[in-house]
């Protein structure tokens, strides 16, 4: 199977053993970053056998990519919840939303980006790129297929770009402050306006580019 899964759980009691596997991940990349995690510890932590880990992942590789759908299935839903509560009105809109929500996860759930600023040493660049392809797909057809707005230009493209800036500006947010620079951020959803306004030519909208247009923090 595709992305170092080897199989899919059939029974519950081994669906529980994997969702365990992927909690112990989480907390592991929480704690330590990703240079840090080893497929032994999760298995340790998660009491389940290394054996078992082998069985549904390939190694590192897949069990972090398996997490990395887990927490996109988290953003999607609450994006869905947000959405039906204010509609966006354009992609500018639409990349706030998303930089919103994922700063909120990055503050409550662990291991939410599988790679963070504490990992001293190289990305594995084609984990991180399989991973941002995916969310690049969901979110177009999101956007064009459940909020109604316009196809993307060179879509794919764009949200890569606007996806890995996201990222990094969330991760420049969060080295200086442990709950995330709030000068940082809301110059990030700035630079997220701009961007999708000049691309689509649509009205930027919001107050000043800030999150949400009202210049307030998410999760207050």
């Amino acid at each position: 199977m595709a992305d170092g899964v080897r199989r899919r759980p059939a029974q519950r009691r081994s669906a529980e053993r994997v969702e365990r596997l992927l909690d112990a991940c989480a907390e592991l990349l929480a704690e330590s970053g990703q240079h840090a995690l080893t497929t032994r510890e999760v298995a340790r932590r998660a009491g389940v056998p290394i054996g078992t880990l082998y069985q549904f992942f390939e190694g590192k590789s897949g069990l972090l990519h398996e997490l990395a759908m887990r927490q996109l299935a988290v953003l999607m839903a609450r994006l869905r919840e947000r959405l039906t509560a204010a509609p966006a009105r354009s992609w500018a809109d639409a990349a706030v939303l998303v930089y919103e929500e994922s700063l909120a996860l990055r503050r409550t759930v662990p291991g939410f980006f599988v790679a963070d600023f504490r990992d001293p040493g190289p990305i594995d660049a084609g984990l991180l790129r399989r991973i941002d392809t995916e969310m690049a797909g969901r979110l177009h057809e999101l956007g064009t297929a459940e909020i109604g707005l316009p196809p993307l230009p060179d879509a794919e493209r764009v949200l890569l770009v606007a996806i890995t800036s996201a990222d990094g500006l969330l991760r420049l947010a969060f080295q200086t402050d442990a709950d995330g620079d709030p000068a940082t951020i809301a110059l990030g959803a700035r630079l997220l306006r701009a961007y999708f306004a000049d691309i689509t030519g649509e009205p930027g909208g919001g107050s000043d580019g800030e999150p949400g247009g009202s210049g307030a923090d998410p999760d207050e």
